[in-house]
């Protein structure tokens, strides 16, 4: 019997887990969205289930229906500059899933090589130029939100990385892109409202790793050196 007991309470549990609506690492906790514009949501929960979005910006709440595959979308009006705020979302079931800290401002990518991805601690005998007090100094900027997407080489688009939105703090801005860095804290102090910035770079790549298959074929890139010199 208390087998039985046990086997009831874990198969209950995962369950459970499987109601829990999944979002992707770029959905998180302490992520900026861009001020006075439609943010894009998306994630996964069971087939056919019906996904409530709720921002504490607004009244109003959100749905949408996960296909066949589990995935559901739907888009979500900003405010202007500020927060922290809340979004909360739920599939009708118990669990619910909350994202904190939610800022609204400015949004920026910050894509490229090896330029881009030379962090402000700098590398071995090739300083960057302020650095020490950009790293000591970090903290100081809240309003600054930084992610950064991991090396990963696929030949198909991906829709979630392992990776979380980090606070501007002397460890997080030691390892990050100087250029994105010095970029996002150059517009937060002249905008005066918070700023996101998203790094995606990978050093000694060449352009055409970057574009789709379809893409290349449209430019008639060769593809021979794109697959050469992709990671």
């Amino acid at each position: 019997m208390k087998k039985l007991a046990i086997s009831l309470m874990a198969a209950a549990l995962c369950l459970g887990a499987q109601a829990e609506v999944r979002l992707p690492a770029i959905i998180g906790s302490n992520m900026v969205l861009q001020q006075n514009a439609e943010a894009s949501l998306w994630g996964w929960a069971e087939a056919g289930a019906t996904v409530t979005v709720r921002p504490s910006w607004t009244k109003h709440k959100f749905t949408a229906k996960a296909d066949t595959q589990g995935r559901w979308r739907t888009k979500v009006p900003t405010t202007g500059a500020g927060g922290p705020y809340t979004l909360t979302f739920s599939d009708g079931s118990k669990q619910k899933t909350v994202l904190e800290n939610i800022l609204m401002g400015e949004v920026w990518v910050c894509s490229g090589q090896s330029n881009m991805e030379m962090p402000v601690a700098g590398y071995p005998y090739q300083p960057v130029e302020g650095s020490v007090e950009a790293i000591v100094s970090a903290a100081d900027y809240p309003d600054i939100r930084l992610f950064t997407v991991p090396h990963k080489y696929t030949a198909e688009p991906q829709d979630d990385c392992e990776s979380a939105w980090k606070l501007s703090s002397p460890q997080s801005v030691r390892a990050f892109s100087a250029t994105a860095y010095f970029f996002g804290r150059e517009l937060q102090r002249r905008l005066k409202v918070p700023v996101g910035i998203v790094a995606s770079y990978y050093g000694g790549t060449f352009i055409e790793c970057w574009m789709s298959r379809q893409a290349l074929d449209a430019t008639k890139l060769i593809p021979n050196r794109a697959t050469a010199s992709c990671p």
